[in-house]
């Protein structure tokens, strides 16, 4: 008797944004999944905000989801850095327009428990049944035929692979090292130190906007070892006070509403924003205050037998630059696309074929690591001063060359031309119009579309081009070299 094929069942761990997201994915598909997620419920207690690039939005219209996050979507119409000691403004410029004009769909923020809720409710009935809450998962056991993932309320759940989409402290890819070095998982009361560095660690919250303030202005302000942020929405704003650790650790820690009340008071008299300091913040804040670590790093293996990981479970960026969330949903947009066209093939794929398929995805997603990591990690020493470059390249270096321009456009620009996208569903508002031509284009009318090589994007055309920029960004240095030296000498002196 010939043996019954198991329907191909994905069991992911982990019920937060880049897991609902996925929800929405394997929905579009014929692929079974269920989700575990630990806690009572998908929201977060404490608000905070989260930043969609343009390839996200790429996404989420595929997924015909715009018009569900649109309404709680705010966009940012001018960035300023300043001092975070005097008020001295540094820039001031509107990062959103360039960037928009650049990749067709701008920068965007939002509310993370509203974009939670926003998700979830739009997922159709039979997806919102696969997500099962208060599933504390314990172990995860792997055989040649399917996976086992077992939680401390005794439910199992079974299926072909394991997903893990449970954060920095992946329970996942605690039982999937262990297996792989044969050895016995942590136990789930026992304290382990996290695979990733924590030089930062953040305050933050949300509060009504200001009546002083403009809307949609992103505040940025620097000093040595900490700055603030504080950036108005449309209806509400919110805050964070980024501050260095005396030294870098891997241990996890938590903090006390005393640890809180100790920040807020150390760091009450710096500026947030012109004319409004933390301690003002503080009085306005509502929903309670959050505190904690900003872990940095990445793992180097992202899979083994039938276990793959993505998001928070492999890299952890610092916030700043906003590039977490999407940075996770893009490795699960690669894995699924991989997924698909095996299981076209084979309904039913064995282990040696699924652990290639989970190699070519670590591989593929791996070549835009270095640069979204120094990105990511340039982006939070420019503000938190951890060296004296860093406050010259605050101070000078960039108000006096115009870099922030110069790198959206020469750095950020061509990360995000190279983002992938679902490569079988239809992009219902594709930019035509971007000035930097994106390398994977969407289905038309049921048929791939051919894509375009990154040597024809807009900032490739020739090394003209790049010979051009370099020109100008010397010339506007040496126009100010006497100014620029001359501060940094008195600074330095």
């Amino acid at each position: 008797m010939a043996a019954v094929e198991k329907p191909f069942r994905i069991v992911i761990v982990g019920g937060g944004l880049v897991a609902l997201t996925t929800a929405h994915i394997l929905s579009k598909t014929d692929i079974d999944f269920v989700i575990l997620e630990r806690h009572e419920n998908l929201t977060p207690e404490i608000g905070s905000l989260l930043n969609l690039w343009p390839p996200t939005f790429r996404i989420l219209d595929q997924l015909d989801l715009r018009d569900v996050i649109d309404p709680v979507l705010n966009p940012i119409n001018r960035g300023i850095t300043m001092s975070a000691d005097d008020g001295t403004i540094f820039t001031s410029w509107a990062p959103g327009d360039l960037i928009e004009q650049n990749h067709g769909h701008g920068l965007r923020v939002t509310h993370r428990p509203l974009f939670i809720d926003a998700l979830y409710q739009s997922l159709p009935d039979s997806a919102k049944a696969r997500i099962k809450v208060k599933k504390h998962v314990t172990k995860v056991n792997v055989s040649d035929d399917g996976v086992v993932v077992e939680c401390a309320d005794g439910t199992i759940e079974r299926g072909s692979i394991v997903l893990g989409a449970d954060g920095v402290h992946s329970r996942v890819r605690q039982c999937m090292q262990a297996m792989e070095e044969g050895r016995s998982a942590p136990g789930i009361s026992e304290k382990t130190k996290s695979p990733y560095l924590t030089t930062f660690r953040m305050v933050f919250g949300s509060m009504p906007i200001p009546p002083t303030m403009s809307k949609n202005v992103n505040h940025e302000c620097a000093s040595e070892r900490v700055s603030t942020q504080l950036l108005t929405g449309n209806s509400m704003a919110w805050f964070g006070v980024y501050e260095a650790l005396d030294k870098p650790t891997s241990e996890r820690l938590k903090y006390t509403e005393k640890d809180k009340e100790e920040a807020i008071r150390r760091w009450g008299h710096l500026y947030a924003a012109p004319g409004v300091r933390v301690r003002d913040i503080f009085d306005l804040q509502k929903g309670g205050v959050g505190m904690i670590n900003l872990e940095e790093g990445r793992v180097d293996k992202w899979y083994w037998n039938r276990i793959v990981l993505v998001s928070d479970a492999v890299r952890k960026l610092e916030p700043h630059a906003g590039l977490g969330y999407n940075s996770g949903l893009a490795d699960v947009v690669v894995l699924v696309n991989k997924l698909r066209h095996l299981l076209e093939t084979d309904a039913s794929p064995d282990t040696k074929s699924l652990e290639a398929l989970f190699a070519d995805y670590q591989n593929q997603r791996k070549k835009e690591e270095p640069i979204v990591h120094k990105m990511s990690m340039s982006r939070a020493r420019v503000y938190a001063w951890l060296s004296k470059m860093d406050e010259i390249m605050t101070r000078y270096i960039v108000p006096y060359t115009n870099f922030a321009v110069y790198s959206t456009n020469r750095i950020y620009g061509p990360v995000v031309a190279r983002a992938p996208i679902l490569d079988w569903l239809e992009e219902k508002s594709y930019p035509e119009n971007a000035r930097i031509p994106y390398v994977h284009h969407p289905v038309v009318e049921g048929k791939k579309s051919k894509n375009v090589s990154s040597r024809n994007s807009f900032y490739s055309l020739s090394s003209l081009t790049g010979l051009v920029a370099v020109a100008a960004l010397t010339a506007v240095g040496f126009q100010h070299y006497h100014k620029i030296t001359t501060l940094i000498g008195s600074k330095l002196a």
